[in-house]
């Protein structure tokens, strides 16, 4: 095959990929919370527990879920972490849970009881601010016995990749980037009363309320 017809056929497999993250918003004002340091902005809105239910087929209702966004100084690529982030809930400081860690929680929680019904990835794609990505159907588990929802390995995976596909990427990143990040709630169960995000890596530290 020529170069060209090469260099072509990567550029439409990269165009086809689906995209991961969360697309910024226009600027940092569009946030409900936003804080800047050395030309560097970071902005933030927590979910409601209404609007997790609504975006997510895994179940997230032990975990505070926050849309973040950062934009770098114009020129001046980041480099972008996770665990850069902090979140205060009513003054303690917890850290965001890998969506890896998150499926396997819940795999272990539902796995201990049956049910007639299980997840399963589905051959659509859902869609949404954050992008397109594999769906999540619901179907009866093989065999007799039939597993419970969210308490097999190929749940564990589906769910990892809907957290992950919609999660903060980590790279380097020139230009705005977004995604969701996922701090545990704890045992609270009511929506905390004051919530403030920190940012903190080599280039800034950053600190505001929600």
């Amino acid at each position: 095959m020529r170069p060209a017809l090469i260099l072509a056929a990567t550029a439409a497999l990269a165009l086809a990929a689906p995209k991961k993250g969360l697309p910024a918003r226009s600027s940092p004002s569009v946030y409900p919370g936003s804080g800047s340091e050395r030309g560097i902005s970071v902005a933030a809105e927590a979910m409601d527990p209404d609007q997790i239910r609504g975006s997510f087929s895994t179940d997230l209702s032990s975990y505070i879920v926050v849309e973040v966004a950062i934009y770098p100084k114009p020129g001046t690529p980041v480099e972008i972490s996770g665990m850069d982030f902090a979140l205060f809930i009513d003054g303690r400081m917890v850290r965001p849970v890998e969506p890896r860690s998150i499926a396997g929680i819940n795999q272990r929680k539902n796995s201990s009881r049956r049910d007639d019904i299980a997840l399963y990835p589905t051959v659509g794609m859902t869609t949404g601010t954050w992008g397109t990505g594999v769906g999540v159907g619901v179907g009866v588990g093989p065999g007799g016995r039939r597993p419970r929802p969210a308490s097999t390995d190929r749940d564990r995976r589906t769910m990892e990749q809907e957290l992950d596909e919609k999660g903060l990427q980590d790279g380097t990143a020139s230009g705005p980037v977004a995604g969701y990040l996922y701090f545990p709630a704890g045992s609270a169960k009511k929506r905390p009363g004051n919530l403030e995000v920190q940012y903190e890596s080599k280039d800034a530290k950053i600190r505001f309320k929600l």
